[in-house]
């Protein structure tokens, strides 16, 4: 009976194996605002080194652990005595254990756990630049195809203006100048497409490598150019709290100290006990304690760990120096996020979506309303520039708002996960 039911179990236990694994990958597949960044995350290899860095340092940290700096050490010795009164079997066995009087157990701890928070908050700073080029990348490859996707509009229209151009001119109703220069536009938008076509490709292999997918494989990417909603809440009096840099090197400050500390206690010499038992002379029976210490001699003729010492807190005055440029560099990291931020907002409030819709309506409008006759046909050639210009230029103001709204977000120490798509 038991054998019944253990392949349905075992069955159904792949089935919910399958579809987790398959429920993991998925989210992956379509890239929204919503995902790019955990999808980033997961794929990141250095996410994983850093990971496997912090496991290391919990090792470390259970290294300390032990309360003994040794293990006990058991000596056993046996001798044959012979003298007058006769022949002796002698032997004798003793047991010692190291003790720290000083606290280097205490210090080596502190030392490891604030490296492992110095790991941890590495880390942090790993997974926010990571976070901060998924959200580039992604805003990005959206402004690219924008940009594909208007370019290919004007390709058409630009098309059609020289193809009128060109009836004109066979009819004789206009110069033939008119249709090479319809045609040499039409050219130069059709070049100025294949390199935006180039560039979005560029985009798509960078993003599509962030993830961890292969370049060659089709990247479905959803969403609209819209900046992050946390950076429009940034007040701009705020200080931003410490980087995970800045909480790095603090960290690395602890943990020199510490380490400096471990050597300075280490200075102090470490007992060890033992309690001996043993046969002596002719069947004489000894029991005893020994106390055994190690005699500290100054430098150079011994070790007093000066070195070590002076080295660990140069190494803590370092860190803490670095930590505090690390906290100016942030206030002003926000602090130009915050103006290129403003000046993107008013720059993208210049192309309203009345203004570009009336562009690419009149851009649409420009081939039938050569051929119909109520536009001259270099002034249809003279008007695609600026209507495409428009448009180019909206694209690339709302690009510009979503970068620095990425910054603005980074800069002041927010999430950069759980944005709406």
């Amino acid at each position: 009976m038991c054998d019944v039911l253990r392949w349905p179990a075992l069955g159904v236990a792949i089935l919910v194996l399958s579809w987790s694994w398959s429920a993991q990958a998925a989210p992956c597949v379509r890239v929204s605002r919503t995902n790019v960044v955990p999808c980033a995350l997961t794929a990141s290899l250095e996410r994983q080194a850093g990971n496997a860095a912090v496991r290391a340092a919990n090792g470390r940290v259970q290294a300390t652990e032990p309360l003994l700096p040794s293990n006990p050490a058991l000596d056993l010795a046996g001798s044959r005595r012979q003298g007058p009164p006769g022949t002796a079997l002698n032997w004798s066995a003793s047991l010692g254990v190291e003790l720290e009087i000083a606290g280097q157990r205490g210090a080596r701890r502190r030392a490891a756990l604030a490296e492992r928070d110095a790991q941890k908050s590495s880390n942090g700073a790993v997974d926010r630049a990571i976070a901060s080029e998924a959200l580039r990348l992604y805003f990005e490859l959206l402004a690219a195809r924008e940009e594909q996707r208007v370019l290919a509009e004007m390709d058409a229209a630009a098309t059609r203006v020289w193809q009128a151009a060109q009836a004109a001119a066979e009819r004789g109703a206009a110069a033939g100048i008119e249709a090479d220069v319809a045609d040499a536009a039409r050219l130069a938008t059709h070049q100025q497409r294949l390199e935006a076509a180039r560039a979005e490709r560029a985009v798509t292999v960078s993003l599509a490598s962030l993830l961890g997918l292969s370049s060659t494989a089709p990247l479905d990417v959803t969403g609209s150019l819209e900046p992050l909603e946390r950076a429009s809440s940034v007040p701009r009096e705020l200080l931003p709290p410490d980087s995970p840099e800045a909480t790095a090197l603090a960290a690395e400050q602890r943990a020199a100290r510490a380490r400096a500390s471990a050597f300075r206690r280490a200075r102090v010499p470490n007992p060890t006990v033992s309690l001996f038992a043993q046969r002596d002379g002719f069947d004489e029976n000894v029991l005893g304690v020994g106390l055994q210490l190690r005699l500290p001699l100054p430098q150079p003729l011994g070790r007093s760990n000066a070195g070590e010492i002076a080295e660990n807190e140069a190494l803590a005055e370092r860190a803490g120096l670095l930590a505090e440029r690390e906290r100016r560099g942030s206030r002003a990291a926000l602090a130009r996020a915050l103006a290129a931020y403003d000046s993107a907002l008013e720059a993208a409030r210049g192309f309203n979506t009345e203004r570009v819709q009336r562009a690419q309506q009149a851009l649409a409008n420009l081939a039938s309303e050569v051929q119909a006759g109520r536009v001259p046909i270099r002034d249809a050639i003279i008007f695609q520039g600026p209507l495409l210009e428009l448009q180019l230029s909206a694209i690339a103001a709302k690009k510009e708002l979503c970068l620095a709204s990425v910054e603005v977000v980074r800069a002041a120490g927010l999430p950069l996960l759980g944005e709406r798509p």
